[in-house]
């Protein structure tokens, strides 16, 4: 009996162990996958002709994360990205990104996350949308700006 007992106890004891170090090697994996991203770092400006706001300069990061996407809540005024893939006529493959916009801040870092119809893959030329929204959805400025995906 008591053989029995200790046999049964080191099966129990050896699954769970398993089982720890199996759920472990999921999560490392995850993160080292992650979903896809790409994290932009908008610098804007102003025109000097009549006060807009004007986008400077866009930089571009892939990366992963290991969150789904969802659209973010639209607080006016704000500075907002869509992307698609391949033509500015396709429906988009981001969620909604935006960040509040406040005059006299120049940088606005924004991570795009993919839906889940959409994976990009090394080529995928992606077209993105960045509008400056004002306070009751009108829209101030507008620039497109393109990627690689690589």
């Amino acid at each position: 009996m008591k053989k029995t007992t200790l046999f049964i106890t080191i099966i129990v004891v050896a699954f769970i162990i398993g089982a720890a170090y199996l759920s472990i090697g999921k999560v490392e994996n995850t993160l080292k996958i992650g979903n896809p991203a790409l994290k932009l770092m908008i610098s804007t400006g102003t025109n000097e002709s009549d006060g807009s706001p004007i986008i400077t300069n866009v930089t571009f990061e892939q990366t992963r994360v290991i969150y789904k996407g969802t659209d973010s809540q639209v607080v006016f005024p704000d500075i907002n990205v869509m992307l698609r893939n391949e033509t500015t006529f396709a429906e988009p493959v981001t969620y909604w990104a935006s960040e509040p916009w406040v005059k006299g801040k120049d940088k606005y870092p924004i991570t795009l996350t993919f839906r889940d119809s959409y994976k990009p893959k090394t080529g995928d030329f992606l077209i993105l949308t960045i509008r400056f929204t004002g306070t009751n959805g009108e829209i101030l400025g507008k620039k497109t700006a393109f990627y690689d995906w690589q």
